[in-house]
């Protein structure tokens, strides 16, 4: 047993078992909504996906200059809005995990309250956080879900509009 505790685990194996016990416990543990309410008419998105992405919308996308813009209809389109879900699919989906997992938030942030369920200020913060942390992992996650928010409101026909290209 004393020879087990010392051994030593590399990064990618760590990370590798966070995943795999991410994705168990997306299956067996119920997820943290961070809103409740009327939820618009989504092609493959559930009711938690989209407030996980409405979640993101609050902290990235203030200020947005699109009038009616929805982050989580929007990631519902880009993924759903074809004959057949992109190929991206799970690992947009796994995108909108993030925010709602207990777990993942345990594990990055040592807290029992998920991304999604926190105030949108404390959101802000821990985003920041990890923004600038140490560990890539965090620094990772932050930069693909700011990015995949702007992808999403640059997809838009205002946007188009709003930077001069009339095509």
């Amino acid at each position: 047993m004393e020879s087990f505790l010392e051994e030593r685990v590399s990064r990618s194996r760590f990370l590798k078992f966070l995943f795999k016990t991410a994705a168990v416990s997306a299956i067996l543990l119920p997820q943290v909504s961070c809103k409740s309410g009327p939820v618009p008419k989504l092609h493959g998105l559930s009711d938690d996906q989209y407030w996980a992405f409405k979640s993101l919308e609050e902290v990235f996308l203030e200020g947005n200059p699109i009038q009616g813009f929805d982050l989580g209809v929007a990631a519902d389109k880009y993924i759903y809005g074809h004959p057949y879900p992109i190929e991206t699919e799970s690992v947009l989906k796994l995108l909108a995990f993030l925010p709602t997992s207990t777990l993942v938030s345990f594990a990055l942030d040592l807290s029992f309250t998920s991304l999604a369920g926190l105030s949108k200020e404390d959101r802000e913060k821990r985003l920041l956080s990890w923004k600038s942390s140490s560990l890539s992992l965090k620094r990772g996650a932050y930069n693909i879900m700011r990015q995949l928010s702007f992808f999403l409101v640059s997809m838009e026909k205002d946007y188009s509009k709003l930077v001069g290209y009339e095509g």
